[in-house]
């Protein structure tokens, strides 16, 4: 039989968590209403609770014992606030990194990705839809994998696992399919007053890898429901502005029947009691809905799974699968288990589902995109490019290496022995013109094709004011960042198949005193790629700009203290960048459309992306 298994889970929170005492604080410095604190203080509930020993403050023992959230996590600190936002993950990158957690976990590469799945309501932007976006940052150009973006909330999981699964079973050569559910929900709470939705909702996204294999025996997921209810399509969205709007009660009544009516279906079809489930996940919407759910439908408490609200706020439709993470991280997941699951919200829409939980399954990977292509890198020799090849050589990709000389290269060669299969060795020093053209005359009679072609090479020159600075350097450092690069890719450009990255420098934005020769080097060789970009892109060929903020070896060791604070001031960069982080998207930026950290615009054809820069420097 066929079997559609949740093969790698992810799950990425927002960074900040905002706790029970700050929302105290907001309601009693006047921002929020609708909490009565003498008629929590007087109710009946709380005063049993205080004389068994409790010690919660009549808000926390709504929030908490009432309500059930301990914690909520969002992208911003709190209160949030709308210019926050600008720099703040959206519920993009939350996506991406829950994304690249699961299909690790599958033990895949996103080339196996046969279909991305992605729903939200709360998508970073208005058009194209997310999945598109999201799948930018994983599969190269050549990538025709469909998309499907849904706009839902708390049920978007489900309807598009329902979805996946019925895809699988019209194509019979999917395999894998990936299902994320992403939300950033504090933003629709900038304006909000109401304690209620400020106390519930948290940011989050979480990711699985939907994996369709053959056994005797059922595994994964069993039964499945969609619905949905129109006497909620008015209580419960976002207006046009983005603004929250709610209504508790109608809420609740409806959402409570609901998703105790999919409970009774599915279990009834399963023949099953409730009772005999291992876990019920329900969407982790507060104890006010999930409690009554429990109690009408008869699921026991100690099988009724509410960690996720607790820990990180109502997540949405992220709710159910981030259940199913956080169960797995905590080793709480068995082979043979029966899990349990019911939605409700947005627009009335309510489900579940069963699952069997399976034995993890072993899938043979297509391996990286970058298998068997040939990448050509000059400078090999320095930090940044050893952190370079590294990335390369595990993702098995055939290396020519360029040195300055015989000695450097021998360094290489003993560095790197244990792949000389895959990598062999070039040298010429790119500041004579000759030594340039006769390796440009080589490579171009002994190459049939080149698919990447890495400029890594670079003089900083004295670093010198202009006019302390003489024209044998100026001459030398041009040479060697500038001029050399363009012979060999004009002796090379009918052997390049897909891209050109020129390392770029943080030099030309930071404008401070001092290294004269290099930024204008530097600059000219960006002026070039734009024109070079131009004519690539007539032969379906990218050239790329790649420029790192100060990173944490190279240039920044022969900068001043004055120098690299100025630099990183003027491109508002945090911190220094680790040469592994630079080289990672380097790698990257030589096949995937987008990469995630970094900015990234168009100068015509040629690609500009700059890294550790600040978001709203670019917007």
């Amino acid at each position: 039989m066929d079997n559609f298994l949740f093969t790698g889970l992810g799950f990425c929170p927002g960074r900040y968590i905002t706790t029970n005492d700050q929302i105290k604080k907001s309601l009693e410095q006047g921002y929020l209403d609708g909490f009565n604190k003498a008629r929590v203080e007087s109710g009946e509930s709380y005063r049993q609770y205080r004389e068994s020993g409790g010690t919660f403050s009549p808000f926390a023992f709504m929030a908490e014992h009432k309500m059930g959230f301990r914690n909520r996590a969002h992208v911003v600190p709190y209160p949030p606030v709308k210019p926050a936002y600008k720099r703040a993950d959206t519920s993009l990158d939350l996506a991406i990194k829950a994304t690249d957690e699961a299909i690790q976990d599958a033990g895949l590469s996103p080339d196996d990705i046969d279909m991305w799945m992605v729903s939200t309501a709360t998508a970073h932007e208005m058009a194209p839809g997310l999945a598109a976006t999201l799948k930018c940052y994983f599969v190269p150009y050549d990538n025709q994998t469909p998309t499907h973006s849904l706009t839902s909330a708390c049920v978007g999981f489900n309807i598009n696992l329902e979805l996946a699964i019925q895809r699988m079973k019209s194509k019979p050569d999917i395999k894998h399919i990936l299902i994320v559910h992403t939300e950033v929900m504090s933003e629709l709470l900038c304006n909000e007053t109401d304690f209620v939705p400020v106390t519930s909702f948290g940011d989050s996204a979480a990711a699985i890898v939907l994996s369709r294999t053959e056994g005797n025996t059922p595994e994964g997921v069993q039964q499945i429901r969609n619905h949905e209810d129109l006497r909620m399509i008015d209580f419960l969205g976002a207006n046009k502005s983005g603004d929250l709007y709610m209504d508790p009660r109608i809420v609740k009544s409806r959402a409570v029947p609901n998703m105790v009516s999919v409970i009774n279906d599915i279990s009834s079809k399963e023949n099953k009691h409730v009772a005999e489930y291992d876990y019920f996940i329900p969407h982790q919407t507060g104890h006010a809905i999930v409690k009554n759910v429990a109690a009408l439908a008869g699921v026991p408490d100690d099988i009724c799974y509410q960690d996720v609200q607790l820990t990180y706020g109502n997540l949405s439709g992220a709710s159910v699968p981030a259940g199913f993470y956080e169960l797995k991280k905590a080793k709480k997941l068995r082979p043979g288990m029966h899990m349990l699951t019911a939605v409700a919200g947005l627009g009335g829409e309510y489900g579940g589902f069963s699952y069997i939980v399976p034995k993890k399954p072993e899938f043979t990977s297509n391996g990286s995109h970058l298998k068997g292509k040939t990448v050509f890198i000059t400078g090999a020799t320095g930090d940044l490019a050893g952190k370079t090849i590294q990335n390369l050589i595990k993702q098995q990709a055939r290396l020519i290496l360029h040195c300055r000389n015989t000695e450097k290269a021998n360094q290489l060669k003993e560095r790197y022995k244990d792949h000389s299969d895959s990598i062999s060795f070039v040298t010429a020093d790119l500041s004579i013109p000759e030594e340039v053209e006769s390796l440009a005359r080589r490579l171009s009679d002994e190459l049939s094709s080149l698919d990447y072609f890495i400029h890594n090479a670079a003089s900083t020159g004295s670093l010198s004011r202009a006019s302390e600075v003489s024209k044998e350097e100026m001459k030398t450092t041009e040479h060697v960042n500038h001029r050399s690069a363009r012979i060999l890719i004009e002796a090379l450009s009918d052997k390049i198949r897909e891209t050109v990255l020129f390392v770029g420098s943080v030099a030309e934005d930071a404008l401070y005193s001092g290294s004269s020769a290099y930024v204008s080097s530097k600059r000219a060789l960006h002026a070039w790629a734009v024109e070079l970009a131009k004519r690539f892109y007539r032969e379906n060929k990218r050239v790329v700009y790649y420029m790192p903020g100060i990173i944490d070896t190279g240039m920044a060791a022969k900068l001043n203290e004055a120098q690299i604070s100025a630099s990183m001031l003027a491109i508002r960069q945090k911190e220094l960048i680790p040469p592994e982080a630079i080289a990672d998207r380097i790698v990257k930026s030589l096949y995937l459309p987008k990469v995630h950290g970094v900015e990234a615009r168009y100068e015509g054809a040629l690609m500009v992306r700059r890294d550790a820069y600040m978001k709203e420097d670019l917007s």
